[in-house]
Formats: structure tokens, sequence, C-alpha cells
């Protein structure tokens, strides 16, 4: 991986693990420098932690992969954890090793629903049976989400009109492109089509969205908190506080 594309990588993950109110720890950096270039598998570096957590998947015992384990907040997983902040830890490892991967051999796909979905099982099918499944429950945090039975028209409304906009690669303009790219996010985080891991995956969709646009994403220099009061206020079809945060962090590529 060019010494250019590696840094915008390193600052992507930095961003998802602080994003979780986590920090970024010189022996993780070092995990994903080695899979960001090549000298470390996705699926040896998930093994290598599945070992030393002393998880074996299989153990899971589950009847519906779209539920919760009766009196707790655990969605089914494969390792059968039921204690939320163990699940929590877990889940942020193998799909961040899983993000590393994906950054440095990203799916051959067109920006479709299809992707989103791929994106979301290839993150977290090492710990989910839902992985890249729509849901089939009510969900709200800060807002009540797509119900479940609208999912599928909904997102094929949106799928749509992003590919009649040409996946944003015609935009050399980059307010015009912030001001798109504000839209879309918002529209697919009122979507919420999945369990749980929507920000994660959707994040990605857009980061590798704008770079095959031609446009990089300074993770690096936006802040977690910013950022997700911008998206809240997008839900309610108020995209400028994230188009104010887009436009401090967008920049077309370099050349180089």
């Amino acid at each position: 991986m060019k010494s250019a594309r590696l840094s915008i990588s390193q600052e992507y993950l930095r961003f998802t693990i602080e994003a979780d109110g986590e920090s970024l720890t010189e022996e993780l950096e070092k995990t994903f420098t080695d899979i960001l270039e090549g000298d470390l598998s996705g699926d040896g570096a998930v093994a290598s932690y599945l070992r030393a957590e002393h998880l074996d998947s299989g153990n899971g015992g589950y009847d519906d992969e779209m539920s919760r384990y009766p009196g707790t907040r655990c969605i089914v997983n494969y390792f059968g954890i039921k204690d939320k902040p163990r699940l929590r830890k877990v889940d942020k490892m193998i799909s961040s090793l899983r993000t590393a991967e994906l950054l440095r051999s990203p799916l051959d796909m067109p920006f479709t629903f299809d992707y989103l979905k791929a994106v979301h099982s290839h993150l977290f099918g090492d710990i989910y049976p839902s992985a890249g499944m729509i849901r089939r429950s009510l969900s709200s945090k800060h807002t009540e989400f797509c119900q479940p039975e609208y999912i599928e028209s909904q997102a094929g409304i949106l799928f749509s009109k992003l590919r009649d906009d040409g996946y944003l690669r015609k935009i050399d303009d980059v307010d015009d492109f912030v001001n798109e790219l504000a839209y879309y996010m918002g529209e697919m985080e009122a979507l919420h089509p999945f369990l749980d891991g929507n920000g994660r995956a959707t994040r990605f969709f857009f980061n590798s969205l704008a770079f095959e646009a031609g446009y990089e994403i300074g993770w690096g220099s936006a802040d977690p908190d910013h950022f997700l009061e911008a998206s809240v206020a997008a839900l309610d079809g108020d995209y400028q506080a994230l188009i104010d945060v887009l436009e401090e962090i967008v920049i077309p590529l370099s050349e180089d």
C-alpha cells in the first residue's frame, strides 16, 4: 500500500476506535499496519485474537439469529456471550481487524445495497449469524429509524437515486460533493438496516464511495462527538451540521 493511502487508512482506523470511546494502543496500531501492508492477513489477526481471548465459535446456542438472548441486550452471537461489555469489546476488536482488511483489499462491487450488506457481513460475520441480514424489528436511538417492513423498498429508492447520480463520481466542485454526501449519509442513517453495526458499515461505505469519486475524507481531523451530533441532526432533515463537519474534512485526492 502506498504511503499516502496507508496514512489515510490509519487515520480512518484511529477514528473508528476513538468513535467507540477507546484509545488506539501501539500494539493495535502495529497490527493494523501489518494488515494494511499485507504482512498479516485478516484471518490470521482474527484467529490470533480469538486464541488470546479463549473464544471458541460455535457455542452460540441460538434458534433465531436475529434475536437477543433472553434477559440480556446481547444479540445472538457465535460465542454465546451474554455479557454486554464483553460482547462490545469482542465486537469492536474483530470488526476493526476486518475493517483494516477491507481497506487493504476493497470489495470489487458497485455501491449498491448489496455492497453495503456485504460490508456489514464482512465486518461482523465472525461474530453474529445475523451479519449482513436486514433487521426484522423496530429500532430507535435518538429517533425511530425506518420500520423493518419498509427497509428494502426505501433502500431500493435510495440506491437507485445514488446510481442515477453516478455514485457522485462526476462532481468536481467540493462544496457540491459535500452537500450530496451529507444528504446520502443522513438518508442512510435513517434507513439503519441492520440490528447493530450500522454506523461502522455505512461509514466504510461512504469512505470508499468518496475515494472512488476522487475525494478523501480526513478522518484524522474529525471529532467523533461532533460527527455523531451532526448525523443525529440529519435524521430530522437538518443536514447543515453534517455539511459543516464534512466541509472541514473532505478534500480532493492528490494525483500523486
